[in-house]
């Protein structure tokens, strides 16, 4: 199991130790979500909709049209989500 240290700084920021980034392909600018359990943190990797391509696959035809309608809406509720959350 990966590990470190990290210190919180005056702007309650943190940097995720090397051991970890090697193991958890992070990304600048990716997003993390914590949870809380008891007095422990956990971390995780938000998934992005282009991570989550090609995940359900189906032999089903689906027009043009509705794929981008439902590409749409499932963005549009991942930011709403994300904005509650926050």
């Amino acid at each position: 199991m990966a590990g470190g240290t990290s210190t919180i700084t005056s702007k309650w920021q943190i940097t995720i130790p090397e051991d970890v980034r090697k193991v958890i392909p992070f990304k600048i600018g990716q997003r993390i979500v914590w949870e809380v359990e008891g007095d422990t943190i956990i971390g995780r990797r938000v998934r992005t909709m282009a991570d989550l391509a090609g995940c359900l696959k189906s032999d089903a035809p689906i027009a043009t049209d509705d794929q981008g309608s439902f590409s749409r809406a499932a963005i549009e509720r991942h930011v709403r989500i994300s904005k509650q959350k926050s």
